[in-house]
């Protein structure tokens, strides 16, 4: 074959290769080779970021080695040699696979250290050596990364053209290593955590082949005619510099998801919004489907509260310590910058340079004020919105309510009281026998019907394990009850059974109880029906008996004894009306170790609040488990976190978000099951807790995400200023 053919050979071969690529790809994702082995899409991942690292320094100067050595020796031989060179970086880098697969076997199975552990120190590791190679590519450290100079041993000079390009590939090879791209830590975490050698090797030498194929596309680029270095060396300076700040925002991003860990990386709200932007969520359901296999990046209900990062740093530091690793290179770089200009002798180019260092000051300045505002607030807030419609969606698929109007005020259900009742559905109230005594036996019946007419409702649905959930409670709140009422005949005889699961065509429900103390008393009924739920307040009644009516006595406690348990609570601090709290309940043995909490009715804690007056009601459940929903007005789930980053361990706190819709005194009634408690299935501990909730303040009230906003603008200003008048360098006049 001519050197014309050979030519057009090569040129046949970049054409049919990036054939296979797309191929491969669309294979992938929408063919039969989808039944791969689980875990191939990491195979696809490790190459396309082998690819994407062409332009870092650790891989670019490599095309200063492989093209002129292909170049002009002709088509055949050229295309040997850049197969030779490329062929020695890859298994270089293959090795340093290996080496990745033993250390984190003897990690994790000789140190015991969780995979967990092991992942965020490689990211914190990785995140730091990146940083300090970005700050060294902008001149503000002397740390450089590892890259080619030009020099190799001699002994490889003196080989032939083809040996010596494989021999310079093994030995270059290992300055790629060092390239601090952000798949680099993902990919060696990875074989880390399998501890498996032969993985470990294959699947960086997959990567190696990413990132050697851009630089045999150069070469063969360059054994055509095409000398595509050109353009790169006239703007190498450019790309080095966008290559430092670059790696200035990656590596400060790998530090802090490596100190702070993935709940922070998830609450940050940055996860969501990379997932929306990559549409991760669909493509890895699509995968998983065609594999077989759970979805690896499902996102569940967990509760993140009282999660920390590494050495028990609190996960809300994370964004703000992201924002100082971004935004301290911005006027470091202005200091050296000032000071080079100072330097320089007095010439109209200094005048120049003088004159622009403001604008760069002030640039800097605004974009430290957008990072915090984008970064700091507006992403958190963005995805506590996110999760507050994503909470509302899945109340309506398993047939929840989203609270609106007149209904936020009692706990998102559609709230009415008994006698306000003339249209749609109704629960009916009655106690027998009258008077109700203290001490024997009385029984609550309920009449679920629909108005006009009352015709009987007989397709209640299931909430929470059960058709109707009743709670009561003295006008003193010192006696409180949850109860459940089973399915009657017709004026009271009993339903002979309960078919698939429905109660009988009566629409008549019963249940007995028995009054402990005598007093005022008042009940409140849940039922859910056409995916709606329905809570209804009915008359007070008397229960007569000796011993005191009533002994209202309020106490502001933050933790109390329930049995054998201790309950903590938190968030009952300055509660203002109509404004969204975070109510928090931890609960501890009597020597404070955390107690686990089994279900009770399908949550981990049912939370009932009644205010003082009987005025405001609402039942809530906290959003724990994918078996959850919540109906309190504002509930929002703590985070949507990525169900493949945790273990299942048990949460020590149990967290509401909840809206006080009034002023006034309110009593809180957390219900909860401690794991292995000898008790009935339907009954729970009670811990029993007064709050306070204040009027909206008079004038302008700012929420805190402005307020953190006006604070943090201020901050930036006033620190600029600062380090501006320290960096200025007074000019002496002549005498």
């Amino acid at each position: 074959m001519g050197e014309s053919g050979s030519k057009k050979f090569l040129i046949a071969f970049l054409f049919a290769f990036l054939a296979i690529i797309a191929f491969g790809l669309v294979w992938f994702f929408f063919g039969a080779g989808a039944a791969a082995p689980v875990g191939f899409g990491w195979y696809l991942f490790s190459f396309a970021a082998g690819l994407s690292m062409i332009v870092l320094p650790c891989t670019l100067p490599l095309a200063f080695v492989i093209v002129p050595l292909s170049m002009g020796k002709g088509p055949a031989k050229g295309f040997l040699i850049a197969i030779a060179f490329g062929l020695g970086v890859a298994v270089t880098l293959s090795m340093y696979g290996v080496i990745a697969a033993i250390v984190g076997k003897v990690a994790i199975e000789g140190l015991g250290a969780p995979l967990e552990t092991v992942k965020n120190w490689l990211y914190f590791v990785a995140g730091a050596f990146a940083y300090l190679f970005a700050l060294g590519e902008l001149g503000l450290v002397n740390f450089h990364m590892p890259s080619y100079s030009g020099a190799f041993p001699g002994f490889i000079q003196r080989q032939q053209d083809v040996f010596k390009a494989l021999l310079l590939g093994l030995f270059l090879g290992n300055i790629g290593v060092g390239c601090p791209h952000p798949a680099t830590p993902v990919i060696f975490t990875r074989i880390a955590v399998s501890g498996d050698v032969f993985y470990g090797w294959l699947l960086f030498f997959v990567h190696a082949i990413g990132r050697i194929l851009p630089l045999l596309f150069l070469a063969i680029l360059g054994i055509i005619g095409v000398n595509a270095l050109n353009a790169l060396v006239k703007h190498k300076e450019k790309i080095s510099r966008a290559t430092g700040w670059g790696m200035v925002f990656v590596a400060g991003f790998i530090i802090v998801l490596g100190l702070f860990t993935h709940d922070w990386w998830v609450l940050s709200g940055q996860h969501t919004l990379l997932e929306e932007i990559t549409q991760e969520e669909r493509f890895l359901g699509a995968i998983s489907e065609r594999l077989g296999a759970a979805a690896p990046h499902a996102h569940g209900g967990e509760e993140l509260a009282g999660h920390t990062g590494l050495l028990g740093l609190p996960l809300a530091w994370g964004t703000w310590v992201l924002l100082f690793l971004w935004i301290l290179p911005f006027f470091w770089h202005y200091k050296k910058k000032k000071k080079e200009v100072e330097a320089m002798s007095e010439t109209p180019e200094k005048t120049t340079a003088r004159r622009t260092l403001p604008y760069l000051f002030w640039n800097f300045v605004t974009l430290s004020l957008l990072l915090i505002a984008v970064f700091g607030y507006a992403l958190p807030a963005r995805f506590r919105h996110q999760t507050a419609a994503h909470a509302a969606e899945e109340m309506r698929m398993e047939g929840g309510m989203i609270p609106d109007g007149h209904n936020e005020a009692h706990g998102g259900a559609l709230y009415h009281e008994e006698g306000e009742i003339t249209e749609g559905l109704a629960v009916n109230f009655n106690i027998t026998p009258v008077p109700v005594l203290a001490g024997t036996i009385a029984r609550l019946d309920f009449f679920v019907n629909k108005k006009p007419g009352n015709v009987p409702v007989t397709d209640l649905e299931i909430e929470h394990e059960k058709f109707i959930h009743v709670i009561g409670a003295r006008d003193d709140l010192n006696e409180f009850f949850h109860i459940h009422p089973e399915p009657r005949g017709v004026q009271g005889s009993p339903a002979p059974d309960v078919v698939l699961g429905h109660p009988q065509q009566t629409g008549y429900w019963s249940v007995p109880y028995v009054f402990k103390k005598p007093g005022t008393y008042k009940v409140w009924s849940d039922v859910r029906r056409g995916g709606e739920t329905h809570s209804t307040g009915h008359l007070p009644f008397s229960v007569e008996g000796d011993g005191p009516r009533s002994e209202k006595s309020v106490e502001y406690l933050t933790n109390v004894i329930v049995g054998d348990y201790q309950v903590g609570f938190s968030g009952g601090e300055r509660l203002v009306k109509e404004r969204e709290a975070d109510l928090v309940f931890e609960i501890r043995d009597v020597l404070g170790t955390p107690v686990e909490v089994e279900p009770y009715l399908a949550a981990d804690m049912h939370l009932t609040i009644i205010k003082d007056d009987w005025g405001a009601y609402i039942h809530t459940h906290p959003e724990s488990g994918d078996h959850l929903h919540s109906r309190a007005p504002g509930i929002v789930p703590l985070a949507r976190a990525n169900g493949g980053e945790h273990s299942h361990e048990p949460t020590e706190q149990i967290s509401f978000h909840v809206t006080f819709p009034e002023e006034g005194i309110y009593k809180l009634f957390a219900q909860f099951r401690p794991k292995g408690i000898d008790l009935p299935p339907d009954e729970a501990l009670t811990a029993e807790f007064y709050v306070e909730v204040a009027a909206a303040g008079p004038g302008l009230s700012l929420s805190p995400w402005w307020i953190n906003l006006i604070w943090s603008a201020i901050a930036i200003v006033l620190l600029s200023w600062g380090v501006k008048r320290y960096i200025t360098v007074p000019v002496m006049k002549k005498p």
